[in-house]
């Protein structure tokens, strides 16, 4: 596996709620949207997030968080799948028709794979079953802000090449570090094989603009570019979503549903935090490196023949992970 290790010359500000809490990307400018009706969980979340510097907002109305939703924008969205009035998957689209940026983070008391691939369906960007944490709070959010400020510096950067009539049809990166430039250098040429490419570099690098750079760059450009944050979903949810299941999986999976997999074949599947991912998975997912088959949950035989090339992302060491036990030696090699 290819390996390019990004880097960038400042580090952004920290969330601070106790020692144990990691280094999430700076949140200015970041408004985020608590709706839940649980009044002491919906003042905790606020708690925390506005002490780590969030712009919040609260409600614990649905019927109020309509009229907010359509009328002022959010970057982070808190939803209660659960609300007693109106249920969180009709809050949802009315979140992004007024702005599809959104990252919506569903929360529920009632976790169940049925209901974690709803959310996600209707256009979750997480989900996050309660009781929980204020470090998994706050890493979850981090991680949302982080995605919304990469995106946003991508999009400025491609309308200041389009105002300079200097964009294309491919995706530019632009840095002066030595080491940023040399990154660049890697990607493009590892970009013109099929290589499978391993991101490393702290949390705030732009790993995922790094994929969509190489995945732009290859004879693979014009077929899908799909991406899955491997630490952001329950195993269960992680296997139905990258592998899909068959009808009568469990409950809820009323119908086949294809997974990440089926739907990146001929393209480039992005599998962020990599060392997150539970080793079972790992190792149905270097099956299906090897074979180039696809077996879904719930299925006893081979469902798909995919071509797909992967580009994998982590913030951890590497070498370390496999010697600690978290990544499978020859899913890295």
């Amino acid at each position: 596996m290819t390996q390019i290790t990004l880097s960038t010359p400042t580090r952004p500000a920290s969330l601070r709620l106790d020692a144990s809490r990691p280094t999430p990307a700076t949140v200015d400018g970041i408004r985020v949207l608590i709706v839940e009706d649980e009044e002491t969980l919906r003042e905790s979340c606020a708690s925390v997030l506005s002490d780590d510097g969030y712009n919040v907002a609260t409600t614990g109305v649905a019927r109020e968080a309509q009229n907010l939703l359509r009328h002022s924008v959010c970057d982070v969205l808190l939803l209660d799948w659960y609300m007693s009035d109106i249920p969180g998957s009709e809050l949802l689209p009315v979140a992004l028709a007024g702005n599809p940026a959104t990252r919506v983070i569903a929360v529920t008391g009632k976790p169940t794979l049925a209901s974690s691939l709803e959310a996600l369906r209707s256009g979750a960007w997480a989900y996050l079953p309660k009781p929980f944490s204020a470090v998994q709070l706050a890493i979850l959010v981090g991680q949302a802000a982080h995605a919304t400020r990469t995106a946003r510096e991508s999009l400025h950067r491609s309308r200041k090449l389009e105002q300079a009539g200097e964009n294309s049809d491919k995706i530019r990166i632009l840095g002066l570090a030595p080491s940023f430039r040399g990154a660049i250098s890697r990607a493009r040429k590892v970009a013109q094989t099929d290589a499978s490419v391993l991101l490393t570099g702290e949390c705030w690098a732009s790993k995922e603009l790094f994929a969509q750079f190489i995945h732009h760059h290859s004879r693979r450009a014009t077929r899908p570019f799909l991406a899955v944050n491997c630490a952001a979903l329950p195993e269960a949810l992680l296997e139905s979503e990258m592998f899909g299941h068959r009808r009568g999986a469990f409950t809820g999976a009323v119908r086949d549903k294809p997974g990440l997999l089926e739907a990146a074949d001929g393209g480039t599947l992005m599998l962020d935090e990599l060392v997150e991912m539970p080793r079972t998975i790992q190792a149905k997912l270097l099956r299906a490196i090897q074979d180039g088959v696809v077996r879904r949950v719930g299925s006893e035989s081979p469902d798909a023949v995919v071509n797909v090339r992967f580009i994998a992302a982590t913030n951890r060491e590497a070498d370390r992970a496999v010697v600690e036990g978290l990544l499978r030696e020859d899913l890295y090699y």
